[in-house]
């Protein structure tokens, strides 16, 4: 059976490392954009079946690497990590799981569970 690939997309060093040792738990494969150009670029080259968003990124925004997802073929499930998340919940497609910073462990693994 294939991995279940996700794509994080964020720029501190403390929240990656949390979210890939997370993600090892539940076997997914892991790749990591630290800035939301980079986010795009991967995802114009890979399919993800996950991506894990923040919004405040450098180079381009948490909102315009979601408007780059709305354009893909295949749309991964998104998971919106933020401090700001429950101001912007209307700005994402339809069962996009919205987070708040911080986040609670289990709620990020309910929503890793549901996208499986």
């Amino acid at each position: 059976m294939a991995k279940h690939a996700v794509l994080v997309v964020e720029d501190d060093d403390g929240t990656q490392s949390l979210l890939r040792a997370m993600l090892r738990r539940h076997d997914a494969s892991v790749e990591v954009a630290a800035d939301g150009q980079a986010a795009i670029e991967r995802l114009r080259s890979a399919e993800f079946d996950t991506v894990i968003l923040d919004l405040m990124l450098p180079k381009m925004n948490g909102f315009e690497v979601a408007g780059a997802i709305r354009t893909l073929p295949r749309q991964p499930k998104l998971i919106v990590l933020s401090a700001l998340a429950r101001y912007f919940g209307d700005r994402f497609p339809e069962g996009t799981v919205m987070l708040q910073k911080p986040f609670e462990i289990d709620q990020l693994d309910a929503a890793l569970l549901s996208s499986s």
